[in-house]
């Protein structure tokens, strides 16, 4: 069991570090639809958990700021654990300070155990990238 916790650690650790260089972008820079934003904001709110998880991992992907607040409304009614996990992931993505001070919460009163701890290494490499090199711990 400690294994496996390493080991997720070590490869979120490495899939957050690849991309710590990359751009953010406004809507604007992925498409002139005037509807975009209002589009991914309902998809990011979608009662289906497929349409739910593209809208989230969209933002991410063109990391497009302005999704920051659906975002975090969508990370704090969230019920599924791992869609939790990957709103976290994209808050980070986006460089929230917002959204991240969210997964900290997370990371400290979630039901879920593995969501309080991916919840805890997020916040925890947005800390050792901001300058502060400082690590959260939770008991």
């Amino acid at each position: 069991m400690r294994k496996r916790g390493l080991l997720t650690a070590v490869l979120l650790t490495a899939v957050l570090m690849s991309s710590g260089f990359a751009q953010k972008n406004s809507i604007k820079d992925v498409t002139p639809n005037k509807h975009a934003l209002e589009n991914l904001a309902a998809g990011i709110h979608s009662e289906n958990d497929g349409v739910r998880r593209s809208a989230i991992y969209l933002a991410g992907y063109y990391r497009i700021t302005e999704a920051e607040d659906a975002l975090i409304d969508q990370l704090k009614s969230e019920k599924n654990a791992k869609t939790r996990i990957l709103i976290s992931l994209v808050l980070y993505e986006l460089g929230s300070d917002k959204g991240l001070l969210e997964v900290k919460d997370l990371s400290l009163n979630d039901e879920d155990a593995k969501v309080r701890r991916m919840a805890m290494q997020i916040y925890n490499e947005y800390l050792v990238n901001d300058g502060t090199n400082t690590a959260f711990v939770t008991e």
